[in-house]
């Protein structure tokens, strides 16, 4: 190893224990050629007591100080150049515990709810063999993780394969809704319908218009198109018409 700062030399021997030696201690799986995501490991570290300070420019300057190279960065991953132990993986058929976990967020809590757990696009899930790995693996990703229980040997029966990685990890496909036991997702609350205005009380001194009483049309008169006439006038006009029926009379003698 190069000269470099003694914060950097420890972070060196930090990367060669989990690349080279136990990632599964820190809940990273390699994989087949050696690389891990640097922002898995970062998040590990960052879970680690005294190693939050590091970020992507301190993996980048360890990578560059060491003579010889004892790491390799691809693009956005991770892996050690130096040999270390055989797989991690275990051979498949291993009769697996009869309970595994896995920590999930609460935004991811109703859709596995509802569809069961799938990992991401080419990778496994990660399962844990006790409750506390699994929440202290969740917690690397959110603060308040959901516990999800997976019934681990009746997946076998199905003929799901669970295999063991390292100590303490296993990693599984995606697993149906009614292998797992989970807390239902809160409901969310239902929003109140609006309340419809209410007109305001009247104050004393005011009166309140019925403005539809006031334009509708009253009963019609039983002579239609004739407005209401006085008396006087009638009865003029009922005169007339006994003087006309009398002058035809006599014109009718004569």
């Amino acid at each position: 190893m190069s000269r470099m700062p003694r914060q950097l030399e420890g972070l060196a021997r930090m990367l060669a224990y989990i690349l080279g030696h136990r990632p599964d201690e820190f809940g990273l799986v390699l994989s087949e050629d050696g690389f891990v995501p640097i922002k898995h490991l970062l998040r590990s570290l960052a879970a680690e007591p005294g190693w939050g300070f590091v970020r992507r420019h301190h993996l980048d300057q360890v990578v560059g100080l060491m003579t010889p190279p004892a790491f390799e960065v691809a693009g956005e991953q991770i892996r050690s150049l130096i040999p270390g132990p055989p797989s991690l993986r275990r051979p498949p058929g291993e009769t697996p515990p009869a309970l595994l976990y896995l920590a999930i967020s609460a935004k991811a809590h109703p859709r596995v709810w509802e569809e069961g757990l799938w990992p991401p696009p080419e990778q496994e899930l990660v399962l844990a063999a006790t409750p506390e790995l699994a929440l202290k693996l969740g917690r690397r990703r959110t603060p308040d993780p959901i516990l999800v229980t997976v019934q681990a040997q009746a997946a076998a029966r199905r003929g799901l394969s669970l295999t063991g990685y390292g100590e303490g990890l296993y990693l599984a496909p995606a697993l149906p809704r009614d292998l797992l036991q989970l807390p239902p997702p809160p409901q969310a609350p239902e929003r109140p319908k609006p309340e419809k205005p209410r007109p305001p009380a009247p104050t004393p001194g005011t009166f309140t218009l019925d403005l539809p009483g006031m334009f509708s049309p009253g009963p019609k008169s039983r002579r239609q198109g004739k407005k209401d006439e006085p008396p006087w006038k009638a009865g003029a006009r009922k005169l007339r018409k006994s003087r006309e029926k009398g002058e035809k009379a006599k014109r009718r003698k004569g």
